[in-house]
Order: structure tokens, then C-alpha cells, then sequence
């Protein structure tokens, strides 16, 4: 009788103990910040989807048995603990580098060809890609491609893009290689394993022509570092 009063006892401190912690450390407090297309609520609901999680204590835990809960379009959260019950998500959204249209939706893809998401409006400022002919895709998953190579090419000359600050509407891939459409500009870039020098010479020249408001095409097909770069004007 004494044993079982005794585990009783030490059933009903423990118990005690734990909700004291969990409400000691109970999260009630959640700041987000950075860019993201996902609304706040709907990143407090993702991040904190496991159960009790809303604990500071099982949340760390959460995190460094598994790694914080992400959406699709999230390449990472910074977690800042600001108190015992406050904590502050800093989010990196993945950028996306280009676009493919199918069946009437605009298909969203990042850096390594990854499909981001499936919408009806385009982007402006997100480059779209023609030409390539791609399989089935699902989100979260990379695109299928029948020719990976190109493909690849395609998704540098994306992160060149972006890298560059190019304003570019379109990336097409033809029989004579690669043609950028920016503006009333048509750049011919040629086939080229890499496209480096073309995109870092590309930068102020597209710049003064979107300035300028000028029309016409570019051959770069056999451009050199250092060349200069001529516009043929359209009358």
C-alpha cells in the first residue's frame, strides 16, 4: 500500500512537472518576417504542425531530430528564440527562375528545375521558356525533359539572368540555338556550352535600349569577350 501511494505520488509531481514546463514554455507570441507568398497564417500552420509543438522545449527538439516543416515555395526559416514564449521565423522564399505554359496555367520552376507551383496569371519579371519539349511534372518534383543537357543550359542562363539583373520576357531554344526576347529586342545567343560572357556584356546594353525604347536584334552567336555589341535596328 505504501509503494502505491508513493507511485502516486511521484505519478502526480511528475505530471505536475510536465505542464508546469509545457506552460512555462508555452509559444504564444510568433513574429514572421521576409518575403513570401504565403500568408502568415498559413506559415504558422505549417511550421508548427506537429503535436505540441506550440512548446518551445518539444519544438527545439522537433527541429533538431527533423528539421523545421517548410512549404513548397520555402527554401528555408531562420528560428529566433526572443523570450521564453516568443519566437521570430525569418523566411527565405526560393526564387524562381523561369516558367513553361501548359494547358492555360503558367508552371513556376527554381534554380535546379524544381516545379515551384501552377498558376493562371504570369509573373511579371519571370522569364518563360519555349522550345523545350517537357513530360510530366508534379509539384515538388523536377521537371521531366527530353533533352537534360539543354535543359541544364536553360536553367543557367536563368541564374545568369537573375544574377545580372537582365530583363528578359522570354527564353527560346530553336535549331540555331538559344534566343532571348527582351523588350523590343531579340538577342541571338547561338549555341554555346556556356553563356557567361554574353549575359555579363548583355547587362547595360539592354539597359539603354529599354531606355531608349529601341527595336530590333542582337547576334551574339559569335560573340568574344570584349567585342563590341551591335544593335540592327528595325525601320
Amino acid at each position: 500500500m505504501r509503494i502505491l501511494k508513493r507511485f502516486i505520488i511521484f505519478i502526480c509531481v511528475l505530471a505536475a512537472l510536465i505542464f508546469g514546463l509545457y506552460f512555462a514554455f508555452h509559444i504564444n507570441t510568433i513574429e514572421i518576417e521576409g518575403d513570401s507568398t504565403y500568408s502568415d497564417a498559413e506559415i504558422e500552420k505549417s511550421v508548427f504542425s506537429r503535436k505540441f509543438s506550440d512548446n518551445e522545449l518539444v519544438f527545439r527538439l522537433y527541429n533538431k531530430i527533423y528539421g523545421i516543416n517548410k512549404l513548397p515555395l520555402i527554401e528555408d526559416i531562420d528560428v529566433k528564440y526572443t523570450d521564453r514564449n516568443s519566437v521570430l521565423l525569418h523566411v527565405y522564399e526560393k526564387k524562381v527562375s523561369g516558367c513553361i505554359k501548359y494547358m492555360g496555367q503558367y508552371v513556376y520552376f527554381d534554380k535546379d528545375g524544381i516545379v515551384l507551383q501552377s498558376l493562371s496569371e504570369h509573373k511579371e519579371g519571370v522569364p518563360m521558356v519555349t522550345g523545350i519539349k517537357f513530360g510530366d511534372f508534379s509539384i515538388g518534383e523536377a521537371f521531366s525533359v527530353e533533352d537534360e543537357k539543354l535543359f541544364s543550359k536553360i536553367m543557367n542562363i536563368s541564374q545568369l539572368i537573375s544574377h545580372y539583373k537582365i530583363d528578359v520576357s522570354r527564353i527560346h531554344s530553336s535549331t540555331d540555338g538559344i534566343i532571348l526576347y527582351s523588350g523590343k529586342v531579340r538577342v541571338y545567343l547561338g549555341k554555346k556550352n556556356m553563356y557567361d560572357d554574353q549575359l555579363a556584356a548583355l547587362s547595360s546594353v539592354l539597359k539603354t535600349t529599354e531606355k531608349k525604347n529601341l527595336k530590333g536584334s542582337i547576334d551574339m552567336s559569335d560573340y568574344q569577350s570584349g567585342d563590341k555589341i551591335v544593335l540592327k535596328t528595325n525601320n
